[in-house]
């Protein structure tokens, strides 16, 4: 006689939470595409510690607001 094996069992249970844990990990991962924001209180106009003054990166882009935001 074999002894019933009760892993696969266990493994099955297990699997639908450890697939949404995985998925809301590389949705944490997702991001405004573009470039860092300045820290709040510094002029961009100002001449960085290299003594170049910064790129002017264009206009502002509105902020849309994403489902997922929550999340993150």
């Amino acid at each position: 006689m074999s002894r019933p094996n009760r892993m696969p069992a266990a493994a099955l249970r297990l699997l639908p939470a450890m697939l949404a844990l995985g998925g809301a990990l590389a949705l944490a991962g997702c991001g405004v595409k573009g470039p860092l924001e300045p820290p709040p209180g510094t002029a961009l106009g100002t001449p960085g510690p290299d003594g170049k003054m910064p790129k002017d990166t264009g206009p502002v882009k509105p902020d849309k607001p994403f489902i997922l935001d929550g999340l993150l």
